[in-house]
């Protein structure tokens, strides 16, 4: 992973050209696991946890690998992928906070399941229908992180 081309990449993307004020710029717009394989901006080859960033000012957007988006950045990418392996293997697992806000922001999850989300996290004991519940949410976050098509 080339540190330099990251910032690079993200300067010439961005309104300002002071790498710690561009990196303000920067909101986590999507995560999802690519089925095809990608480049990150700062040239490293495959990454799969994909992440899309758009720049709030220039309205740009760029694909970067959850490694730099977590090393460089600092968004929550490298949770929202934490909690999705861990409901991959088990699904009644609950999902962290940020994967929970992340199904609520994208539209992925509904206000009641975003609530339910949020006030089972912790628990370990459930119903036999709020388990059936938080499977059918854990669902939906596992369907929607997987992308087949790029986007360039």
């Amino acid at each position: 992973m080339s540190e330099y081309k990251l910032t690079e990449g993200i300067i010439q993307l961005s309104a300002s050209n002071i790498w710690d004020v561009a990196k303000l710029e920067w909101n986590l717009s999507e995560v999802y696991e690519a089925e095809e394989q990608e480049t990150c901006l700062c040239g490293h080859y495959p990454i799969i946890e994909i992440c899309v960033l758009q720049n709030k000012i220039t309205k740009k957007s760029t694909i970067v690998g959850n490694c730099c988006v977590k090393k460089f950045i600092g968004l929550p990418s490298d949770k929202i992928f934490q909690a999705v392996k861990r409901v991959r293997k088990d699904d009644t697992k609950s999902l962290n906070i940020e994967a929970i806000r992340h199904a609520f922001e994208k539209r992925w999850i509904n206000e009641w399941e975003y609530n339910f989300s949020l006030n089972t996290m912790r628990k370990r004991k459930l119903t036999v229908k709020q388990l059936q519940t938080r499977q059918k949410i854990n669902e939906k976050m596992l369907f929607n992180m997987k992308r087949s098509t790029k986007l360039r």
